[in-house]
């Protein structure tokens, strides 16, 4: 397990050079023109917890419920819509603020009571503000992102199909969300950076905004309607040799035979099922 792990770690370092992060950069670059130093840590939070989460128990989710798998990528394109549509126009973008005001106070007032502290300062509602509102969008993120997958997520994607999940197939997913996180979070910090010490961008922040506000709701456009899919399959169809190259570290035969041993590994269920 710990093999795949690590090997499932460094597989999602390498996302970031995949053709497949493309149709998503301009949600993780709203984190560069907008909101505090939280924000990003918030949108690869979220990033990190949706993708583990509805990777492995997305089907499971669909079978219980009923719900097309599409649906909830509607919802995602709903939350990327209208956080777009929110740094278009500043007057909704305040509307959002305030109600997450009202959830962070929520959140810390509950937390507050746990601990026994009843001090909630504006500082701190501010901040958790920021994280929320990002937390948000990399839960949207997550549910969106289709990575090229190499041979170790796709064999944990299978054994997600299949109900046949165990812990180290958890681990493993955990670790390639963290290794793609950890790129997007450079990004968004580079981007913010990038426009701390450029004079003339900083002047330009407010129009800066509403580009991306733009770029946010043509993505969740192009989302709802599979553009970005469509995009991801022209794309590995033109530069087959492209997206093999960044998985072929994946295919050394340690890596196989570990591979092997995870998807032929019975779960506790089978366990508990044979006889004594």
């Amino acid at each position: 397990m710990l093999l795949l792990t690590l090997f499932a770690f460094i597989a999602g370092l390498v996302t970031i050079l995949s053709p497949c992060i493309l149709p998503v950069l301009p949600i993780v670059l709203s984190g560069s023109v907008n909101g505090g130093k939280k924000r990003p840590l918030g949108i690869v939070t979220g990033f990190i917890v949706s993708f583990t989460f509805f990777t492995l128990l997305l089907s499971t989710i669909v079978k219980a419920t009923g719900l097309p798998a599409d649906g909830l990528r509607t919802i995602a394109v709903i939350i990327i819509a209208v956080f777009g549509f929110g740094l278009l126009v500043p007057s909704f973008q305040l509307l959002l603020e305030r109600i997450f005001t009202r959830l962070t106070q929520t959140i810390l007032t509950l937390d507050s009571r746990v601990r026994g502290n009843d001090v909630i300062t504006s500082g701190k509602i501010d901040t958790r503000n920021e994280y929320i509102s990002g937390f948000f969008i990399g839960l949207s993120l997550g549910l969106v992102w289709a990575p090229c997958v190499g041979p170790i997520l796709a064999s944990v994607i299978t054994l997600a199909a299949t109900s046949s999940l165990n812990l180290s197939a958890f681990f493993i997913t955990l670790a390639y969300s963290i290794g793609t996180a950890i790129p997007l979070l450079g990004i968004t910090y580079g981007g913010r950076t990038l426009l701390q010490r450029m004079p003339w961008l900083v002047k330009r922040s407010a129009t800066i905004q509403k580009i991306f506000g733009v770029l946010m709701i043509i993505t969740a456009l192009s989302i709802y309607l599979n553009i970005d899919r469509t995009f991801q399959t022209y794309i590995l169809k033109t530069f087959p040799n492209y997206g093999v190259g960044l998985t072929k570290f994946e295919d050394i035969p340690i890596v196989k035979n570990a591979l092997k041993q995870l998807t032929n590994k019975p779960t506790d269920e089978s366990k508990r099922g044979k006889p004594m």
